[in-house]
Formats: structure tokens, sequence, C-alpha cells
């Protein structure tokens, strides 16, 4: 089970650098096999970024709902099973040419990945 964690430590992941949230994202996903999202009555979301579409996935609920607010609080976070997510998401998403900004905190930064890279990221 993955460890919880307190206030203090969820305020210095997200205040952490890309590479940092990006390691516990790996770390976190393998421990629980699940992957975050956001959901709504259109589907999960999806964000424009300068590089083209992307979809945003988060290491727990708790965090994805941060984003649930403004344009979004009509979504709720939904769990992807692992394998669903390696299986059939990201290979659409290398076809879609669909990136996918992991474990964004709320000034928007997340480390964008090509769905390729983050293939390549969980196999290992």
């Amino acid at each position: 089970m993955s460890q919880e964690l307190s206030i203090d430590q969820r305020v210095m992941l997200l205040a952490s650098p890309d590479e940092e949230r990006l390691t516990y994202f790996l770390e976190q996903v393998q421990v629980s096999n699940q992957v975050w999202s956001l959901n709504n009555e259109q589907g999960f979301v999806m964000v424009e970024t300068d590089e083209g579409d992307c979809i945003m996935v988060w290491p727990d609920a708790e965090f994805a709902a941060q984003w649930a607010v403004d344009d979004w609080d009509d979504c709720e976070p939904v769990a992807i099973d692992l394998e669903t997510f390696t299986s059939t998401w990201l290979p659409s998403l290398i076809t879609d040419e669909v990136a996918v900004a992991v474990f964004p905190n709320i000034e928007d930064e997340g480390k964008l990945l090509s769905a390729t890279e983050l293939s390549e990221y969980l196999q290992k």
C-alpha cells in the first residue's frame, strides 16, 4: 500500500521539480497499480499545450482532486488500473499523438512526456 503523506509532505512534493514528481509518480503507480486522471460527463480532461493535446495523470486521487476547480469543477478523480493504462491507454495515446502531463502541480508545471516515453518509464 502506498504511504500516506502529510499535508506538509504534499505541499513540498507539489513544490518540488518536475523530475522529482515524475519519480514519485512512477514509484506510487507501481505500488498502487493505479493511475489517476480527471473525468467529467464529456470524458477525460484534455489540455492544450504548445506541443499539442495532452492528458494529465497523478499518483493519487487527492493530487488529482486539487485540479477539479474553476473550469474543471465538474470533474472527478478517476482511478485507471495500471494494466489498462499501459495496455490500452498508452498505445491509443501514441497513435493519436497525445502527450501526457505527469503529476502537474497547481502552477501548471508537470513533466510532459510522450506516451511512448511514459510507457518506457513504466516498464523499467
